[in-house]
C-alpha cells in the first residue's frame, strides 16, 4: 500500500513537473525559432495537410489568393477572443484562426502593408539591403526591448541579436534596451520608457521593437508610464506576437497544485516570480484598460497565426492546453496580441517562436513593410481614397515601394 501511494506521488510530481517546465517553456521561449511561413504558392493538396476542416481549407485558399474580404459584415467580432472561441468549436479551430486573419487584414492600411509585404518576399537579399541605401531608407533609430529569459537563453532570439546584427549591416542605428529578462511588466516598462526619454534627450526618432512579453511592457511604457509629450521621439511601435493581455498559460503555472513546482523551478533558477505574476490575464488586461497610445505613433502589428500543420514543437504543448480558449499561438491567444486600431501584418504558418534566426529574406520584407506602415500611417489617405492609391498621391517610400496597386 505504502509502495502504490509513493509511486502516485511520484508520478504525480513528475506529471506536474512536466507540465510546469512545458509552460515555462512556452512562455520563456517566446519570439524566437525558425518561421513556417505559408506562401501563396501551395496546391490543394498541400493546404489539406495544414488545417483540421474542409471549411478552413477553403478559407486559407481564399486568402492565399488574396480574394476580396469586404463583404463580410462580422468581421468585427471575428476580432474579438469570445467570438473566435465559439467559432472553432462550431466549425474547427483552424477555421476559427484563419477568420481572425482575414478579418485583422480587412481595413484599408492593412491590406495596403500587406500587400506590400509579400511582394517584398518576393524579391532576393541583395535588392532588399540594396533598397535600404538610399538616403532616408529608414531615418529611426531602433530601439529593440527584449523578451523574457533573453539573457538567460540567448540561443531563442529574444534578444533580437540576428535583427541588430542585420540593421548593423544596413546601417540602421539600433540599441537593445537594457531591462531585466525575469522582471514583471510594471518594471521593465519603466526601462523602456527610460531609453526613450534618452532618446528624446539625443533628439533621435525611434522606432521601438518589442515581443510577446515585451509587448506589454512597450504598451504600458507607451501609453501609461510616459508623458505624452515624452513620446515625441517615438514615431512607431511595432508589436510582435505581443502578449498584451498576458497567458491562460501564466493563470496556470500561479495555481496549486502547478503554481508549487513552477515556485521551485523559479527558486532553483534564480528567476523573479513578479515576471510570471505580472504574465497573469486579468492583472495584464487591469493593467492596459483604458489606456491609449499617442497618435503620433504608429502601431504596426505583426501577428502569427498559426494552423494544426504547423505549429512547432516548442510550443505544441502551449498550444494544445490553449485550444479550449480559441485560437492560440502557443503562448498567448489571438486576440490579445494586437493592440486595436494599429496597422496590421499577418503571417499565417508561423507560431509564437517567430522570428527566424537564418532566414534574411523574410526579415527584409518585414522591415520594409514596416517603412510602407510608418509612411501610410503619418500621411492617411482621405476616405474616398481607394486602399493602394498613395504612391499616386506622391507619397515618397524611401525602401523602393511607389505604387502599392501593382
Amino acid at each position: 500500500m505504502k509502495s502504490r501511494v509513493l509511486a502516485s506521488c511520484t508520478a504525480f510530481r513528475t506529471r506536474n513537473r512536466t507540465v510546469v517546465l512545458a509552460i515555462v517553456a512556452s512562455l520563456a521561449l517566446g519570439c524566437a525559432g525558425r518561421t513556417h511561413l505559408i506562401r501563396d504558392d501551395l496546391t490543394a493538396k498541400d493546404v489539406e495537410a495544414l488545417v483540421d476542416s474542409e471549411s478552413a481549407q477553403g478559407l486559407l485558399l481564399d486568402l492565399l489568393a488574396h480574394r476580396s474580404i469586404d463583404a463580410d459584415g462580422d468581421l468585427p467580432a471575428l476580432r474579438e477572443q469570445a467570438r473566435l472561441r465559439e467559432l472553432s468549436e462550431e466549425v474547427s479551430l483552424d477555421f476559427a484562426a484563419l477568420s481572425f486573419a482575414r478579418a485583422m487584414s480587412a481595413d484599408r492600411m492593412s491590406r495596403a502593408v500587406q500587400a506590400s509585404y509579400h511582394r517584398f518576399l518576393r524579391d532576393s537579399v541583395a535588392a532588399a539591403e540594396q533598397s535600404f541605401g538610399r538616403p532616408g531608407a529608414f531615418p529611426y533609430t531602433v530601439l529593440f526591448a527584449p523578451s523574457w529569459m533573453y539573457r538567460s537563453h540567448p540561443e531563442t532570439g529574444a534578444d533580437f541579436a540576428a535583427q541588430r546584427r542585420l540593421l548593423d549591416r544596413l546601417g540602421i542605428a539600433n540599441r537593445l534596451i537594457a531591462s531585466r529578462q525575469d522582471a514583471s511588466v510594471e518594471d521593465n516598462a519603466a526601462a523602456i520608457a527610460g531609453a526613450v526619454r534618452a532618446a528624446q534627450r539625443d533628439g533621435k526618432s525611434v522606432v521601438v521593437v518589442s515581443a510577446s512579453k515585451s509587448g506589454a511592457e512597450a504598451a504600458l511604457a507607451l501609453s501609461s508610464v510616459l508623458a505624452s509629450e515624452e513620446t515625441s521621439p517615438v514615431v512607431a511601435w511595432i508589436n510582435i506576437v505581443g502578449a498584451l493581455g498576458g497567458s491562460p498559460l501564466a493563470d496556470t503555472a500561479l495555481h496549486p497544485p502547478t503554481s508549487w513546482v513552477a515556485r521551485s523551478v523559479f527558486w532553483l533558477r534564480g528567476w523573479d516570480w513578479a515576471g510570471m505574476t505580472s504574465m497573469a490575464t486579468e492583472a495584464s488586461r487591469q493593467r492596459l484598460r483604458g489606456a491609449r497610445m499617442p497618435d503620433s505613433i504608429a502601431v504596426v502589428n505583426v501577428v502569427a497565426v498559426p494552423l494544426s500543420g504547423t505549429v512547432g514543437a516548442t510550443v505544441w504543448f502551449g498550444y494544445k492546453v490553449l485550444r479550449r480558449h480559441g485560437p492560440n499561438d502557443g503562448a498567448v491567444l489571438l486576440a490579445d496580441s494586437v493592440w486595436p486600431g494599429g496597422v496590421n501584418i499577418v503571417t499565417i504558418g508561423p507560431d509564437h517562436l517567430f522570428a527566424p534566426r537564418d532566414d534574411d529574406t523574410h526579415s527584409l520584407a518585414m522591415l520594409r513593410a514596416i517603412a510602407v506602415a510608418i509612411q501610410l500611417r503619418r500621411v492617411p489617405a482621405p476616405p474616398s481614397v481607394p486602399a493602394g492609391s498613395e504612391a499616386r498621391r506622391g507619397i515618397q517610400i524611401g525602401i523602393g515601394e511607389r505604387d502599392l496597386d501593382r
